[in-house]
């Protein structure tokens, strides 16, 4: 069985699982939920700003560079 039979079997499993009603009835109930995640978001970007202004930068150049050649090469 090759990975594309896989991965369309796995696709179709959860198209089977996935119930549209109950998920928009969740969403029509819990609306609300995402001002107030949207409003925790901002705060902790702008508090992070904020306390982050008095300290000295990270260096993540070379972080970051290994970061993405490992991706690349396990991708």
């Amino acid at each position: 069985m090759n990975t594309m039979s896989v991965l369309a079997l796995q696709e179709y499993e959860f198209e089977r699982q996935f119930n549209e009603d109950e998920a928009i009835r969740w969403m029509q109930e819990n609306w609300k939920k995402s001002f107030l995640f949207s409003a925790l978001y901002a705060a902790c970007i702008l508090g992070g700003r904020h306390v982050m202004k008095q300290r000295e930068k990270f260096e993540l150049r070379k972080p970051l560079v290994l970061w993405s050649l490992t991706l690349a090469a396990f991708r």
